[in-house]
């Protein structure tokens, strides 16, 4: 059914967790997986054109070693199931990189993503990463949620109260 899956990972829990259902998936259907992850540019455009040119080489090349780390930490855990994933690290904008560039490249059929990712303003300002995926790419999109952590605290603090009581 998915012969092509692209995970897009932004070094967030909920990317990994998208990373594992990804690896399920590709186990059933035989499938290639293809591990993303896009050093954000548009983040530079934050900055004056002195602080930009004096520091974009050095932020470029902290972004290009965390990439290259996050990619190599993914594709460990792909091996870890006996399966193989195709790396791609590109530079631009994420969103259209996800939605459009990466999976008309690839001939993604299926993009795994998780839900929410590591950058809370730039989704408030932005809009969520995801959701831009989801409307705009041609692609099946799946969206995986991490479980529900808060309640399972919730549980834990309730029995510990009623213990103390």
């Amino acid at each position: 059914m998915y012969e092509r899956i692209l995970v897009p990972l932004d070094g967030s829990d909920n990317a990994y967790f998208a990373l594992e259902h990804a690896i399920e998936l590709a186990k059933v259907f035989d499938s290639q997986l293809f591990l993303l992850n896009v050093i954000d540019t548009n983040r530079f455009g934050v900055y004056s054109p002195d602080v930009f040119t004096s520091a974009a080489p050095d932020m470029m090349s902290f972004d290009e070693a965390q990439s290259k780390k996050l990619l190599e930490q993914a594709q460990e855990r792909v091996e870890a199931h006996q399966l193989h994933a195709e790396i791609i690290r590109q530079t631009g904008v994420p969103k259209v990189a996800i939605a459009v560039d990466v999976p008309k490249a690839q001939n993604i059929d299926l993009i795994v993503i998780g839900r929410s990712g590591t950058n809370a303003i730039s989704r408030l300002f932005l809009g969520s990463t995801t959701a831009y995926v989801v409307r705009n790419t041609e692609a099946n999109v799946t969206v995986v949620n991490m479980p529900n952590d808060d309640a399972e605290e919730l549980e834990r603090t309730d029995a510990t109260q009623d213990e103390t009581e």
